[in-house]
């Protein structure tokens, strides 16, 4: 019987609930376990959701790497949730020494050009965090 994935909310109920830091490890491995099934079953739907409760787990101080090709899949969505919850992920999980900071570049062009202002700012503030000297030529 498959456990489902927990919600953001009872995530954060759950780990700060644990008595000790054992628990704690516990329950973020089980739940990155989930984390990377969902990103390997490849469910568009709640992609966002997952990536979500990642960047939670890193602000923890646990690794997170393997959500990064994440964000950029969700950068380069059409849907605004899955936009902001991407360039977030972008902004805490790379920097100039990952080749995905590279990667980012074309959708950071085609959301300044796309005239959506909410998009645009997106794309701005990323650009602001992590921009180096090749990407803001």
């Amino acid at each position: 019987m498959v456990v489902p994935s927990l919600k953001l909310q009872d995530l954060i109920e759950e780990i700060r609930g644990a008595k000790t830091q054992a628990q704690e490890r516990e329950v973020i491995q089980k739940e990155c376990a989930h984390i990377r099934a969902s990103f390997r079953d490849g469910d568009p739907v709640h992609r966002h959701r997952q990536l979500a409760k990642l960047l939670y787990v890193h602000m923890l101080g646990y690794p997170a790497h393997f959500g990064q090709m994440e964000c950029l899949k969700l950068i380069a969505s059409s849907r605004f949730t899955d936009k902001r919850v991407g360039y977030l992920g972008a902004m805490l999980l790379l920097d100039e020494r990952h080749d995905a900071h590279l990667l980012i570049t074309n959708s950071i062009k085609n959301d300044l050009s796309q005239g959506i202002q909410p998009v645009q700012g997106l794309a701005l503030c990323t650009l602001s965090t992590m921009g180096s000297a090749e990407m803001c030529r």
